[in-house]
């Protein structure tokens, strides 16, 4: 991110490395484009508007590094890419791999999903804020749909949904705290595909973890419906 001199201390780091497979074709989810840009390029542009970041990282799909780092480098850039890296076997590994190169001057962290392109910058400088006071904090939104726990194909119990939330993605911590949540599941059982986000490795080692309001908005693009959904929020004007 060319000047960013005078910008914050956050280091934000964006896996996109999945084989995304629920969307289908030929092109990894995070290269897909969304009226004529990339899904990537526009979450990274939608977090280069907050002054706090000073550093974006993408860890890509192996396969995706040179079309990344040659054809699109301009453009990558453009939308506030700082380093790009190759991702691992599973998110957990790749998040660690974009974690093993962030800059010593970060003194927050945040994880964000490729493929949510409209966060809100509010909900992202709320998320900053409170990590700051409290060490971690993740976007949380309310469950619509009753949730309920099945064994094969049968309803065994139904769990309310008043204490649930659904979370989001920016997951925001103090640097050391987040680092020190991978070094210590990687010495006590590896990174394995069971880990879906991050705060889980920070709960798991008994640490207070901050839940903050999110957005309907923050939508994480993974099937085709989600791509219609999302042409439809632009279209609609409701995001941008």
């Amino acid at each position: 991110m060319s000047g960013n001199g005078d910008r914050g201390d956050v280091s934000v780091v964006i896996p996109a490395a999945g084989a995304s497979e629920r969307m289908g074709g030929d092109v990894r989810k995070p290269l897909m484009e969304l009226n004529g840009e990339p899904l990537l390029f526009r979450t990274c542009r939608r977090l280069r508007e907050i002054v706090d970041i000073f550093e974006i990282i993408v860890v890509v799909h192996p396969d995706d590094l040179e079309w990344l780092r040659d054809a699109q480098w301009e453009q990558a850039r453009a939308a506030g890419i700082e380093l790009v890296v190759a991702g691992g076997e599973n998110r957990a590994q790749s998040v660690w791999n974009g974690l093993e190169v962030v800059s010593a001057r970060a003194e927050l962290i945040a994880v964000h999903d490729g493929v949510r392109p409209f966060v809100p910058v509010d909900v992202v400088r709320a998320l900053i804020s409170t990590a700051r006071k409290r060490g971690a904090a993740v976007p949380v939104i309310p469950m619509a749909d009753t949730p309920k726990r099945i064994e094969g194909d049968r309803i065994v119990e139904t769990v309310s949904r008043r204490s649930l939330m659904r979370v989001q993605t920016p997951q925001v911590f103090q640097s050391d705290l987040l680092i020190e949540a991978y070094e210590y599941r990687m010495g006590t059982g590896g990174l394995g595909d069971w880990i879906t986000d991050d705060a889980q490795l920070v709960e798991s080692m008994g640490m207070e973890v901050a839940a903050v309001m999110g957005s309907d908005f923050n939508l994480k693009i993974t099937t085709p419906a989600d791509m219609k959904r999302a042409a439809a929020l632009l279209a609609a004007g409701l995001v941008t």
